[in-house]
């Protein structure tokens, strides 16, 4: 008999822990992620992804320099923001899941007129912290050629730079800094935003295939619903997570 309760109980332990997935998500990043009541975009989104494959999600926030790496030493059940890589064996990745838009954010006053990358040369560039290595080679040559170039890692900082005319140019992403430009009490009118980057597509990495279809199905689920847009309209006030990549004009 005694074999058997510790069999039950074992069993009883494996099922509990199957009813919670823990997920590796970056840190504090409004409106994607917003650690002070573990709300935002990104996290509401992977809890809907979660419960539709029969989970509780439970989030485990590091850098996102970090990510890669833990999920690789078995420490969670999925890796968000991932870029898939055909010559990583042990990881296997989703469908994209969320797109971020990178701008070139100036004020309207100036009249920049940005169309392309090397239109940044001449002018005083502040970007998001690690952009160098975040948006390709094409940007790491651009940058050394720019005016006067640095990166920040509070992105706040990046637009009180812009509005004190501390820089010419900010890089960063175009649902952050509406959210900042938001919180600031500015609407859009005073700014200029330029989609000189192509978008970024970025996937969920698992150590189980099944696992990966089953994100999978749930995604292409609720892509099909309309709590998808309701998320968007939520968090961005727009709707801009189309997930096929769209060619940059």
């Amino acid at each position: 008999m005694r074999w058997l309760l510790f069999l039950c109980i074992a069993f009883s332990l494996t099922a509990q822990a199957k009813t919670e997935l823990t997920i590796l998500v970056g840190l504090d990043k409004p409106p994607y992620i917003d650690l002070n009541d573990s709300s935002g975009y990104e996290l509401d989104l992977l809890r809907l992804l979660s419960k539709k494959m029969g989970y509780d999600a439970v989030f485990l926030h590091v850098p996102n320099a970090r990510i890669k790496d833990l999920m690789l030493a078995g420490r969670a059940d999925i890796a968000t923001l991932q870029k898939s890589d055909p010559e990583q064996q042990h990881l296997y990745y989703s469908q994209p899941y969320i797109r971020y838009q990178n701008v070139a954010a100036s004020l309207s006053s100036k009249s920049l007129q940005l169309h392309q990358l090397e239109q940044l040369k001449p002018y005083s560039v502040v970007a998001f912290h690690n952009a160098r290595t975040l948006l390709g080679p094409e940007y790491q040559q651009l940058v050394r050629l720019v005016m006067n170039y640095q990166e920040v890692a509070n992105q706040s900082q990046q637009l009180q730079m812009l509005l004190l005319e501390r820089c010419d140019v900010v890089v960063m992403d175009r649902n952050i800094f509406y959210y900042y430009a938001k919180l600031a009490g500015h609407s859009m009118q005073p700014f200029d935003l330029a989609p000189v980057f192509k978008p970024s597509l970025y996937s969920a990495a698992f150590k189980n295939a099944q696992l990966r279809k089953k994100f999978d199905k749930a995604l292409a689920e609720v892509q099909q619903e309309p709590i998808f847009t309701q998320l968007q309209l939520k968090y961005f006030s727009e709707v801009n997570q189309e997930l096929q990549l769209p060619q940059l004009e």
